[in-house]
């Protein structure tokens, strides 16, 4: 074992353990009542950074502390009824694309799209353009995306994974395109039926910084050292790697993916999408 690996052992561990430490007073604070802030809900989609979100960026909130109920769905954790706190908590990612017959959806998504529960409740919600949605995910659910440990769930993953291989992309964007608006439906109506929201764009992470913050931090507090991590951590990759589970990054991919006829189209599907969110 060289110098070089041994440091990098030690330093993935000094980091471990400073977020342990962080999760572990979080958790105190909110368990022992001690926190007053008002619970946040962070609502995005599959393929819009709702990884990096979960695994760093929720973890680091002031003053909140990060549940993440999908996570433990995905692990095959047993999830029957779950309540959800009016103080001290950061729920998500809750991503409203999880399969309408998933248990992510009927435990977690449906409850929180009741327009009765989330009207007096304060929501963050993350998206991207959804013509680099469908083109990451087929990259992602086809190749790199991490098979779960619920027997139930990586089954359907692998058949997902096999029909998806005997498709082209051009195919599978056109035939994925109705069920992606069909999610920006969804968070339209959301969005707009909660006592108050926010929605920030990863477009807005990677080349509008400043301004993608301002809005991240409307109803949370986040350390300027969390957010330079952020910052560092979400620059897109320098070379493609088509290996892994964050493949680019980069704003606008479909362009060099797909053919023009199919961009074409998926403007015509997308199209109030686009314009809403200023995408064209």
């Amino acid at each position: 074992m060289n110098i070089n690996t041994v440091k990098n052992i030690i330093k993935r561990s000094v980091q471990y353990i400073k977020q342990l430490i962080i999760n572990i007073r979080s958790y105190l604070s909110w368990r022992l009542g001690s926190n007053s802030s008002d619970t946040v809900y962070f609502y995005t989609f599959h393929r819009c950074s709702s990884h990096f979100f979960s695994k760093y960026v929720l973890k680091n909130i002031n003053g909140l502390y990060n549940i993440d109920y999908a996570k433990k769905i995905y692990r095959g954790k047993k999830i029957d009824h779950i309540v959800f706190d009016n103080k001290g908590v950061i729920y998500g990612p809750i991503r409203l694309s999880a399969p309408p017959t998933s248990k992510e959806y009927t435990c977690l998504v449906q409850p929180l799209s009741d327009l009765h529960f989330i009207q007096n409740k304060l929501a963050i919600f993350l998206i991207r353009d959804p013509r680099d949605i469908v083109v990451s995910s087929y990259y992602s659910f086809a190749q790199t995306h991490g098979l779960s440990p619920d027997n139930e769930i990586r089954k359907k993953q692998k058949q997902h994974r096999k029909k998806l291989q005997l498709q082209t992309i051009d195919e599978y964007v056109l035939e994925s395109a109705p069920i992606v608006q069909s999610h920006f439906v969804m968070l339209d109506t959301i969005s707009n039926a909660f006592g108050e929201s926010v929605i920030i764009k990863y477009e807005d992470m990677i080349d509008n910084w400043d301004y993608f913050i301002s809005g991240l931090t409307k109803f949370i507090n986040i350390k300027q050292t969390i957010l330079n991590e952020i910052y560092k951590q979400s620059r897109p990759l320098e070379n493609e790697d088509n290996k892994s589970h964050r493949r680019s990054g980069r704003p606008n991919a479909f362009k060099d993916k797909l053919k023009i006829e199919t961009v074409n189209s998926l403007n015509i599907t997308f199209k109030d999408t686009l314009e809403k969110y200023n995408y064209i």
